[in-house]
């Protein structure tokens, strides 16, 4: 009974400990003691407790100012450790910068989470154009063609519980945000067999996408080739579909070991 009670709360701890990581983000890197009350709903003397523990661990840092958390550099740590260990992303990389070269373009490797699109890694014709990494990013799916891509082939009752969970937030001024002509355009995509992102993520930026299916026809992942808006073709020729398609291929067998597949989520 006691070894039962101690696993319990153990997990109860842990599952504390990933909800405050999990407040962060991006558009909120730091968050004071008070804020994370707040979110969390929780008192601010337990959160204390549960921060200085994270802390200890280097999974949370203190702000410059001292008056508020970052995440630490343990997670980079681990992070670094998960890339180098993914066999999914040593075995593509050859593949996407094959693709790059045939292209002349950005080359990113998705899956998805969560009803969002996963980033595990890119490729680019020219090192200077981005500088960050973006390894572990998520989107929603409905904005880019990478999520498209894997959408298109996924049941329509999946696709609505991804909608219904994230919605069809306007990202830019061409993101789709009616769900008939966004079922549409899902429909046009099965149909030619590639997804298109007209500047609906980020404006001045074109993409096209296929999706990586296992045998069985489960969703993995996409490949996506991206470039300025003003050099992208609206319809990408032969040459560039064919080999976005053998990229796909040639990653095909590997697609139980994506995230999309691998880890337990909403689809």
């Amino acid at each position: 009974m006691n070894g039962e009670s101690t696993k319990n709360t153990t997990v109860s701890s842990v599952a504390k400990a990933i909800r405050i990581l999990d407040c962060f983000s991006p558009k909120q890197p730091e968050l004071s003691l008070a804020r994370l009350s707040s979110m969390l709903n929780m008192p601010k003397s337990t959160l204390l407790n549960q921060l200085r523990t994270l802390e200890d661990a280097a999974l949370l840092v203190k702000s410059a100012d001292g008056q508020s958390y970052c995440l630490g550099y343990k997670l980079m740590e681990l992070g670094y450790t998960t890339y180098c260990s993914n066999p999914v992303i040593r075995s593509a990389i050859p593949v996407m910068e094959e693709l790059m070269l045939k292209t002349g373009k950005f080359v990113y490797l998705t899956s998805h989470l969560n009803g969002k699109v996963f980033y595990m890694d890119y490729v680019s014709p020219s090192h200077r154009n981005i500088s960050y990494s973006v390894s572990g990013k998520t989107i929603p799916m409905h904005c880019t063609s990478c999520g498209k891509a894997m959408l298109s082939h996924m049941p329509e009752e999946t696709v609505n519980r991804i909608i219904a969970m994230h919605g069809l937030e306007k990202i830019t001024k061409n993101t789709i945000t009616d769900y008939d002509q966004f079922m549409q355009e899902l429909e046009i995509t099965r149909k030619r067999g590639y997804a298109v992102d007209n500047e609906e993520e980020s404006l001045g930026v074109k993409c096209f996408a296929m999706a990586i299916l296992s045998d069985d026809g489960a969703v993995a992942g996409a490949l996506s080739v991206s470039g300025a808006a003003i050099s992208m073709k609206n319809d990408p020729d032969e040459e560039q579909l064919n080999a976005l398609a053998s990229a796909c291929n040639i990653l095909s067998p590997q697609a139980k070991l994506f995230p999309g597949i691998r880890i337990s989520s909403i689809v």
